[in-house]
């Protein structure tokens, strides 16, 4: 990797922010050189940890996170509530609860003592990466987009919270002016990144509340990183859920930055891909099990004598009618099979482990759905033209179906079942017995 320096940019969205904490991990991996890391609300949170570049704490600190690190809830609504709103009705007790939550706000100061232990102010300001910020002064409704020399010294915590002042929240007041969530004026703020004359960024964006401006240089260098999967609420602080954030922040950048591979999965195909390299290899080629292959031929409509280019061609074709369609054939029908059995999505998987990963889920599933066959209803509902009820089925039990019909059905019978088969399905199959060619010879 180049020591070309990049501007890293966070966006705001409260507990999502873990996701941020993931592609820091990844940006540490790939050893990007950072020059400079703006943030907006909790943005602004990670930015300070970045520029502080104390990875372990930062890390700790959000593995542990609650919402009572957060937030103050309880004092005063749980006195409250003992004193009077428990000998009042509920329309009193709703009434009161809200009257506390949304005239004095949310108490943060959990947050603020948290940061105090966690942020060296000292320690940024001589940081080698730049940090800075943005909140929004609603006295004299103007947007601030601060960098660390424009905060005046001793207030970096004071500026943090601001930056992160939901309207929620108990008012941030600094100096005499009201603060609130940066992400009023700006949630993504790379425009203020492009005023510090970084041209190369880095841009973590995902779904949250606030605006967004257009980037104002068409020129910039911007490379994105999304989230693919649902991060949960802002105010989600459930453990389980950070944990998946910052896994999902980290195996999402290393896509992006090119480390990893596929559409679905997250893959290293550098790494161990001595069966992988069998199984491109294979793919096409007749199988060595003369009922697998007479199955798979029926299943892509392809003549007994069918050569490599010919399979080949219609396992293409299967790939254009399915999400994955852009991916290269081999490794598009693995992560098929992948999806299909329901291997794990979220891990780093070499290539070779992942083929391991497939064969055990299938045998997994097979174990527990062996006894399928004992209902021969199941069968005839694939021998039954017009009959929906296959579209229940998933695909253990097209997979034990397929392997025990009988290779002398008629035609038209074998048509019948044939057309049950989806594209994903059908690839999913054919995926399985290249495998298993490659375990065995």
């Amino acid at each position: 990797m180049s020591q070309q320096q990049y501007g890293l940019v966070l966006s705001g969205g409260g507990a999502k922010g873990a996701f941020e904490m993931g592609v820091w991990k990844a940006l540490r991996e790939c050893d990007y050189s950072l020059g400079a890391v703006i943030g907006t609300s909790v943005g602004a949170l990670n930015a300070a940890m970045i520029a502080q570049d104390n990875y372990d704490i930062a890390m700790e600190f959000w593995a542990n996170l609650t919402i009572n690190q957060v937030l103050d809830l309880n004092k005063k609504m749980t006195n409250t509530y003992v004193d009077e709103w428990s000998n009042a009705s509920f329309d009193v007790f709703r009434d009161g609860f809200l009257n506390i939550l949304f005239s004095d706000g949310l108490d943060i100061s959990p947050l603020r003592d948290n940061l105090t232990k966690l942020i060296s102010e000292e320690t940024i300001r001589s940081s080698p990466v730049r940090f800075g910020l943005v909140t929004v002064d609603i006295t004299s409704l103007k947007p601030r987009q601060l960098m660390i020399e424009d905060i005046p010294e001793g207030q970096l915590i004071d500026y943090l919270l601001a930056s992160a002042a939901l309207p929620i929240f108990q008012k941030q007041e600094i100096d005499g002016k009201t603060y609130i969530d940066g992400g009023f004026f700006d949630n993504v703020p790379i425009n203020f990144m492009l005023e510090q004359n970084f041209k190369e960024i880095i841009s973590v964006e995902f779904p949250a509340p606030g605006m967004r401006k257009w980037v104002r240089d068409k020129n910039a260098e911007i490379i994105t990183v999304n989230n693919s999967e649902f991060l949960g609420g802002i105010m989600n602080f459930d453990a389980k859920q950070i944990d998946q954030n910052i896994r999902l922040g980290y195996l999402d950048a290393m896509k992006v930055f090119g480390l990893l591979n596929g559409k679905h999965y997250y893959l290293n195909t550098q790494k161990s891909n001595v069966f992988y390299q069998k199984f491109v290899s294979a793919l096409g080629q007749p199988l060595s099990n003369q009922k697998q292959l007479q199955k798979m031929l029926a299943l892509l409509c392809l003549p007994a004598d069918a050569g490599q280019d010919e399979i080949l061609r219609a396992l293409e074709n299967l790939l254009k009618k399915t999400s994955f369609k852009n991916q290269p054939l081999a490794l598009a029908m693995l992560e098929i099979a992948g999806k299909s059995m329901g291997v794990s999505r979220l891990e780093n998987y070499s290539i070779d482990f992942f083929i391991q990963a497939i064969l055990k889920e299938l045998n997994r599933l097979l174990d527990e759905n062996l006894t399928l066959l004992d209902n021969p209803k199941i069968i005839g509902t694939f021998l039954t033209p017009s009959n929906s009820n296959f579209l229940r089925y998933n695909f253990i039990t097209f997979y034990i179906v397929f392997l025990s019909i009988r290779g002398d059905l008629s035609p038209e019978r074998m048509s019948t079942f044939l057309s049950k088969f989806s594209p994903d399905i059908a690839l999913s199959m054919i995926s399985v017995f290249y495998i298993h060619e490659i375990i065995n010879h």
